[in-house]
């Protein structure tokens, strides 16, 4: 048995014989599963987020694919892997291993354990800088068009205040059922070495399957279209050689897929997104597909396969390419002889290059070989369209495959609209609402559904985004005619005026943009007498308690004030004299814990002539606050009296760091009547 497989089994045997309580509560793994496949993502102590795809029904038409492995894993999923590289350094995702794949990597801190949300099985770490989300789910394969197929995406985001270079690779260990040398069958090659393939000639898709006459599991992975993040790279090659190293590795063309350091076929996929800038508070997503492949066969002694995709999108102003792939394989008693294999398209399909007619000279019995043409949907003719592919020889009964595909109009996502507050007014000497949201309504009006949307505040001039809020927001998908609500809470920072914002969205069609403005009015530095606070009444009546603050608001660099003020000694008194003096909020640092109060000169108090003199706070070197909003003094009174008590600031000088006087209104009254 090899040893991969080996190691597995030894490990499942070892929690069936040993007591649970010897290893504590284990948490079980996550699965979602439909009528067709199913995904697992580890919730053990190691391997956390590691995750596997297997089939349930598989292809509704073939049982031979019931409960089979599409990657290695099965209940125990360890030997695939993900790779964040930030900067120079390489994170594994999820949790550390004490397996063989991914030892020698990072492992960041895990904010969010695999959980089922809306149907998918999302996950999230912290790598160092860079927050990192799984998100696994199902979609509808390309060419079998049912729902067979894993979604993999990851989105990152940047926490930093400064930008880093992001990349990512998603190491696969294929399988089929009990397959681990079926060869890769890309356009028209059957990898059976290692192989690389770069984006400006990368595929639609790869399949696999082990035999064409009686396939047990045929599975696709798509690297190009509506739906997927086209990767810089894609390796295909052993899984030793991916398993030990986390970045580049040992890679030599030619070389056939024994695995590294071992006996026996193992193959495995690297999908590399090359490094990237991301920055402050940046996102980005990656998307893959992996799952059932769709391949129309006719049996006989040229056995003939055909694939493409199912659905395509065409219009009078956009045309789009597909590949259509055919296996031809000999399963008669003796060679066949001038093997040729020929498309014909209706109307609505066209060759994009070359001829119709593939030569393909002599197949050996038991031998599979494979072609394929780029045809062209015009987008004169939509709807349901069957083309035909005929293969034929010398000594061989000729066969053929009608093969369906769709054609839809493109997707056509548009910002309906974009709203928000005309205006800001202000209440306490604050902007109001604040923060203030604004919404999107993105409504797709075309005949397709778009795909992996990304919804982008762009950076507002005078405007920040409230905590907690991200510029970037992932939609997935948008199905014809349905429209989706985002919002995103925005905060001023204190520029006056009609100040623009935009939304953008970017998804497998055309991006859109939108503008929208707020008006913001403007904050002035102000020094001002607050209303009374009373103590379960409306009004103020003899004899009661009521506190009054003097705040300072929105002033710039403020690190020193000095205050006197008046009241009426007839209508109110301050009782306890210091006793009911308050320092004001400004004059203490809240940054540490337990807050810390600052300078402060309690000042005198004269209840006979109404006055308190000498005021004088300040916060010391390097504590001045950039906008100052709190209160100076609060002061608590006694009503003895009928009448106004007339508050008044009789001084106040407020000064920055370098004892320069600062400019700022004044709100100098204040009437505070007793009944």
């Amino acid at each position: 048995m090899e040893l991969k497989r080996l190691l597995g089994w030894l490990s499942v045997l070892l929690l069936l014989l040993w007591p649970v309580s010897a290893f504590g509560e284990e948490p079980s793994n996550i699965e979602i599963a439909n009528e067709y496949i199913r995904i697992v993502v580890n919730n053990s102590e190691y391997n956390t987020g590691r995750f596997s795809v297997g089939t349930t029904g598989g292809d509704p038409d073939r049982p031979e694919d019931n409960n089979q492995h599409l990657i290695y894993g099965g209940d125990d999923p360890w030997t695939s892997y993900t790779t964040v590289r930030i900067g120079n350094q390489n994170w594994v995702f999820g949790n550390p291993t004490n397996r063989r794949a991914g030892r020698d990597g990072r492992y960041g801190e895990m904010i969010s354990p695999p959980t089922v949300e809306d149907g998918a099985i999302k996950s999230v770490w912290l790598l160092g800088p860079i927050e990192v989300t799984q998100i696994l789910s199902f979609a509808r394969s390309s060419t079998t068009g049912l729902m067979d197929t894993a979604r993999v995406e990851y989105q990152v985001h940047n926490l930093d205040n400064v930008s880093h270079m992001v990349g990512l690779r998603i190491m696969v260990d294929t399988m089929l059922g009990s397959n681990d040398g079926a060869p890769f069958r890309v356009n028209e090659q059957a990898l059976l070495s290692d192989t690389v393939f770069y984006s400006n000639a990368m595929p639609e898709f790869w399949q696999a399957f082990d035999s064409l006459s009686n396939p047990r599991v045929m599975s696709q992975g798509t690297l190009r279209g509506r739906g997927v993040t086209t990767p810089d790279r894609v390796y295909f090659t052993n899984w030793g050689s991916l398993a030990d190293e986390l970045w580049n590795f040992d890679f030599t063309p030619g070389r056939d897929f024994t695995r590294k350091g071992e006996r026996g076929l193992d193959s495995a996929i690297a999908l590399f997104w090359d490094s990237a800038p991301l920055g402050p508070g940046e996102s980005r997503s990656y998307v893959t597909q992996y799952g059932l492949g769709g391949v129309t066969i006719a049996p006989g002694d040229l056995i003939l396969g055909v694939t493409s995709p199912a659905q395509v999108t065409a219009d009078s102003d956009r045309t789009e390419t597909f590949s259509v792939i055919a296996y031809i394989q000999n399963a008669g008693s003796g060679e066949t002889r001038d093997v040729v294999a020929e498309i014909q398209l209706p109307p609505g399909l066209e060759l994009v290059s070359g001829s119709s007619v593939r030569r393909l000279g002599n197949i050996d019995v038991g031998e599979t070989q494979q072609t394929g043409w780029q045809v062209a949907a015009t987008g004169s003719v939509s709807g349901d369209l069957t083309y035909k592919v005929s293969v034929r020889a010398i000594n061989s009964e000729p066969n053929s495959v009608s093969r369906g595909v769709a054609v839809v109009s493109p997707a056509r996502l548009r910002i309906f609209r974009l709203s928000g507050p005309p205006a800001l007014t202000i209440a306490e000497e604050r902007y109001n609402p604040s923060p203030f949201t604004i919404e999107a309504v993105l409504r797709n009006e075309g005949g397709t559904a778009a795909q992996n949307v990304k919804a982008s505040l762009l950076n507002p001039f005078g405007l920040v985004l409230a905590s907690g809020d991200r510029k970037d927001k992932f939609v997935g998908q948008i199905q014809p005619g349905e429209e989706v609500k985002l919002n995103w809470s925005l905060v001023p920072t204190g520029i006056s005026g009609q100040l623009p914002y935009s939304v953008t969205i970017v998804y497998s069609g055309e991006p859109a943009l939108q503008n929208n403005f707020v008006f913001v009015p403007e904050l002035r530095p102000k020094v001002w007498i607050g209303e009374p606070q009373t103590y379960g009444r409306a009004e103020i009546r003899k004899g009661d308690y009521f506190s009054l603050s003097i705040w300072a608001t929105n002033i710039p660099n403020l690190s020193r004030a000095e205050l006197d003020l008046s009241f009426n000694p007839d209508v109110v008194e301050i009782v306890g004299k210091t006793l009911d003096v308050s320092q004001g909020t400004l004059f203490v640092d809240d940054t540490v814990s337990p807050p810390r109060k600052l300078s402060w000169t309690m000042p005198s108090i004269d209840n006979q002539a109404g006055k308190v003199v000498g005021v004088v706070g300040e916060r010391g070197q390097g504590l001045e606050l950039t906008s100052a909003y709190g209160t100076l003094i609060t002061i608590h009174f006694r009503a003895k009296g009928l009448g106004d008590a007339q508050i008044n600031l009789d001084r106040v000088q407020l000064f920055d760091s370098q004892g320069q006087t600062l400019q700022f209104e004044t709100a100098a009254q204040r009437s505070v009547i007793v009944r």
